[in-house]
């Protein structure tokens, strides 16, 4: 490009207000424009500039001239210095070694004006020269770093900062710090950014990386996962969130470490403790707190479960002075239990197991007394005391738990072309409701799906980076106040279904064998007739090993031995295996193609299965029934006063081939029980009617955050749910006479319900995989989108986000590496900062606007202003929380009571109960609602419990009904 060599005009620009939510065109300033001198306002900025030039001649700031004298410069600044004791600036001596300054030979000769004015205010004013250091080198777009050596702490990206409250109102902003910040975060969209170029602060290393395309090498830039970890272990609100335990608390489901992966694959156990200020490790045999000398315990790995940390491993007996037992059942005991390590060297030949006798050492046994664990890395010399032995002191492990989620968005306003593919992470520790916010969803990249480039170009950069996090990367831990070991397995990958089968190398869903955990075969031909049998039952398995197989040759034609059927060996290739160039994923530990890529609610239900029967409903069996849609219509437009669903349905049911996953969910909560108190009596719906009645029980099972109890149960009632949809889809096939249906159970999203108990068992609820949140993230990607000049996306996109990364960091209170290389934080300055420049435009405008995601559920859970009048519930009473929970309906000031009748066979079949008025009631203030629920139906004298609710049918099951 060639170098614009004319004369920039300085002046004031008062630019417009954002036109839409994360536009970031920004000024402070208020419309009124005030002479620093005199303190006259003006409505224009080019009056106060005449005004400047005629009555305070000495004043040169206010025209941008250059300043000369030192001397003036001292005296403007003088001012602006703020008291010393406003920032608490902390640091502490770093074991790593100092970050070295690169030259920056870059001259910006037309910004040479504004450089001397910079200069003359950096040498003046300290707390301002932090600030600028701080933030100045972010606007270089090109300057991106990747430490490769994983035995280094890589060098932090910032300086300390202090707030600087500038009098002068004569500038497009309100005072420096905000100038500064506009620069930092927009500043590929302005070209302020030149102006402080010159500093050499380093900024969130966006690797640079080269995919193949149809046309050769293209670029594309990546913010990798274990960049993020190192900012997310230095933050203090982060750090201790994002790493935890496995969680054996039996029979319930609140947490994602309570998921049989996480409890089970070796990735996922955590190897040691603190427990009295000395760390424990798997390996060490230790002493417990008991009266009995002879029984020592040996430790193998930690846990929680209700609520305490649990050490796991096998009792160590005494069998005589030089010998020793080993028992082969596995025993947890509460770390307080641990009394100290027992430091005694052992001896191969002094150790048996234990089991009805005595054997020899069994391989687990062994390995724990006499192996290393790979997570075991010694702390190296330099940074520990001359009179500590180096083989005694090693890293502390903290594990973090990573998900990821691919998608396709489109890079225009009417998301139908310029597709991009983009990588998220989330921290899989988090709570649900954390995990699911803006703020803790970390990009990763984004990419034209163009000239055979897509998201899976990228996949060998990001297994790369996780092969390093599945060994382990020393950072520096906010919570432990030193560097640690981290390592990030991958729990699960979101995706759709076509990008499913494209992570596990398969062809897409319309093939014959399209699922990625079994051999089933469905073909939609009206010839293929199968029995009931068929599409419930889970068919030979596709294992892990048969991907690997399927990888090990280009042309996909290694055979397969037991597939599709036991006795029988297929090429790869014609069982639907393809070479996708997603094999680099086989190389992780952590994952697994048939079990780690989860069935995916949004996709499989609402936007397959509902959505096939809603428009089945609406354009084939009620295709010339205008009276019933009609009648129908209204109805559902009535059932909007409901007060029991947060959302309302205002759709119209013609345009359901539009209906987005939101509107479904709406829907299916109360169509199933509108048809069939409403229209039970209509034989064109006899058919399809069960079929929505068991989709609505099964959506009711699904849809809810966690099981507090009789996890085993659920897992029941969900399996059970799934095959009476099935089968009453097989009926409605098998039935229906109309030509214009199409069969349902040959559908791959029906047969993929099969496999949900399993997903449910090694995860938890669906709801936690549900990929809504990521798809509601793409507005933001495209936000970004929509303000580069599309000349490289992939990179300014990422910068984007990695300078919000940064600031977020800062304002967080999280620590960095300095010039000299010592660690510091920000101090109170930036939070008083903030607050005084009105929070809420601060994240508005530097964080890509403040909408957080929008939580389009409805499971029940109980908000803090839940409780409103006309409200259905379940409630229990204050002063005894442990009791049985009541129906009741909110009146005024006080809660009416009411019982659910006996069920019929009718209304099990239908999936509602009846509940009639008690004459019981109570306060509101002496009662806790614990459960939302939709009583909007009503027949003298019953209320007409929908339990296609989500979320109510457990809950009613498994708190009020539970004896049936």
């Amino acid at each position: 490009m060639q170098k614009n060599t004319r004369q920039e005009t300085y002046k004031i620009v008062k630019t417009r207000p954002p036109k839409r939510q994360g536009e970031l065109n920004f000024s402070i300033n208020s419309g009124v424009f005030t002479c620093s001198e005199c303190e006259k306002e003006f409505e224009k900025p080019w009056l106060l500039k005449r005004h400047s030039k005629v009555h305070h001649i000495s004043n040169q700031m206010a025209t941008n001239t250059v300043l000369d004298e030192p001397e003036q410069a001292e005296l403007i600044v003088e001012n602006t210095i703020p008291d010393a004791n406003a920032f608490d600036y902390s640091s502490d001596e770093d074991d790593s070694s100092s970050i070295g300054d690169e030259e920056d030979n870059i001259v910006d000769e037309e910004n040479d004006i504004v450089d001397n004015f910079f200069d003359i205010e950096m040498n003046s004013n300290p707390v301002f020269n932090a600030f600028s250091d701080m933030f100045s080198s972010a606007a270089a777009a090109d300057e991106v770093s990747m430490t490769d050596d994983d035995s280094e702490i890589p060098e932090e990206v910032f300086e300390t900062i202090g707030a600087v409250n500038d009098p002068t109102s004569c500038y497009p902003f309100r005072d420096l710090q905000t100038m500064i910040l506009f620069a930092f975060i927009d500043g590929d969209n302005d070209m302020i950014s030149q102006r402080i170029k010159k500093s050499k602060m380093p900024v969130f290393p966006s690797q640079r990386i080269s995919v193949p395309g149809s046309n050769g090498n293209a670029f594309a830039h990546i913010n990798l996962p274990s960049d993020h970890l190192r900012f997310l272990m230095a933050n203090p609100k982060k750090s201790k969130l994002i790493s935890s335990m496995p969680d054996r608390t039996p029979n319930q489901s609140i947490c994602l470490e309570q998921g049989e992966k996480w409890r089970t694959h070796h990735l996922f156990q955590q190897p040691m403790h603190t427990v009295n200020g000395i760390d424990v490790w798997f390996g060490n045999i230790v002493y417990l707190k008991t009266n009995d000398c002879s029984i020592r315990f040996l430790v193998e790995s930690f846990h929680t479960a209700n609520k305490n940390i649990f050490a796991r491993g096998y009792l160590v007996r005494a069998i005589s002075i030089v010998c020793y037992g080993v028992e082969v059942a596995v025993t947890d005991f509460r770390v307080e239990q641990i009394s100290h390590v027992d430091t005694t060297p052992v001896e191969r030949d002094h150790y048996y197991s234990i089991s009805s006798s005595l054997t020899r050492l069994s391989p687990a046994h062994d390995f724990l007394l006499f192996g290393v664990h790979p997570m075991k890395k010694p702390m190296p010399l330099s940074v520990l005391p001359g009179n500590v032995d180096r083989d005694a002191v090693f890293y502390k492990v903290r594990i973090v738990s990573i998900i990821l989620f691919t998608n396709d968005t489109s890079g225009n306003r009417s998301k139908q072309y310029n597709p991009f593919e983009s990588w998220l992470m989330r921290c899989a520790a988090l709570p649900f409701k954390d995990r699911n916010s803006i703020a803790n969803i970390q990009f990763l990249s984004t990419i034209p799906k163009k000239d055979g480039a897509n998201g899976m170009s990228l996949l060998p950069a990001i297994v790369d980076d996780f092969k390093k996090l599945e060994k382990g990367v020393k950072m520096f831990s906010a919570e432990d106040n030193e560097y640690v070991l981290v390592v990030a397995p991958i729990l699960w990958i979101e995706a759709d279904t076509p990008c499913h089968s494209e992570l596990c190398g398969l062809l897409g869903p319309a093939t014959t064998f399209p699922c990625r955990r079994c051999y089933i075969e469905l073909r939609r031909a009206k010839v293929f007739v199968k029995d009931l049998f068929y599409f419930c039952e889970c068919h030979e398995r596709r294992t892990r090993e048969h991907y690997v197989l399927a990888n090990s040759s280009p042309g996909r034609d290694t055979e397969i031995p037991n597939a599709p059927k036991i006795g029988m060996n297929t090429p790869a290739n014609k069982i639907s295996f393809r070479d996708r160039s997603t094999g680099r994923l086989l190389e992780l530990q952590s994952f697994d193609p048939e079990k780690d890529t989860p069935v995916e609610i949004l996709h499989t239900i609402l936007l397959g299965v509902a959505k096939y029967m809603v428009i089945d409903l609406v354009k084939v069996v009620l295709k010339n029934d205008t009276a019933t849609i009609a009648r129908l219509s209204e109805f559902l437009t009535d059932y909007t006063r409901s007060t029991g669903l947060s959302r309302k349905f205002t759709r119209n049911l013609r345009h359901s081939g539009s209906f987005l996953g939101r509107d479904f969910k709406v829907l299916l909560q109360i169509l199933p029980v509108i048809l069939i108190t409403e229209f039970s009596g209509n034989h064109e719906l006899d058919l399809i009617i069960p079929c929505f009645v068991e989709l609505g029980r099964l959506c009711s099972l699904v849809f809810v955050r966690q099981v507090t109890s009789d996890f085993d149960n659920y897992i029941i009632r969900v399996d059970n749910a799934v095959k009476c949809l099935i089968r009453a889809l097989f009926d409605y096939d098998k039935g229906t006479k109309n030509e214009l249906h199409k069969a349902y159970c040959t559908k791959p999203k029906v047969y993929y319900l099969t496999h949900l108990k399993e997903d449910i068992i090694r995860f938890g609820p669906a709801l936690n995989y549900e990929t809504e949140k990521g798809e509601q993230f793409n507005k933001h990607i495209r936000e970004h989108l929509f303000h580069t000049n599309r000349q490289n996306t992939s990179r300014d996109v990422c910068l984007k986000f990695a300078k919000q990364v940064a600031l977020q960091h800062v304002i967080d209170g999280g620590s960095w590496i300095n010039s000299s290389g010592n660690r510091e934080k920000s101090g109170t300055g930036i939070e008083r900062f903030i607050k005084d420049n009105n929070e809420s435009l601060f994240y508005y405008t530097f964080f890509g606007g403040s909408r957080e995601l929008k939580d389009n559920n409805d499971t029940g859970d109980i908000e803090d202003d839940a409780v409103q009048n006309n409200s259905f519930g379940a409630f229990v009473f204050k002063n005894d929380p442990i009791s049985r929970p009541r129906i009741g309906l909110v009146s005024g000031s006080v809660v009416k009571f009411l019982s659910i009748v006996p069920r019929t066979d009718n209304d099990r079949n239908n999936n509602y109960a009846k509940a009639v008025m008690t004459g019981e009631h109570s306060d509101v203030a002496n009662m806790n609602l614990v459960c939302k629920l939709d009583l909007h139906i009503f027949r003298n004298p019953f209320y007409i419990v929908n339990l296609s609710k989500f979320g109510s049918y457990w809950f009613i099951f498994n708190n009020i009904l539970f004896d049936e």
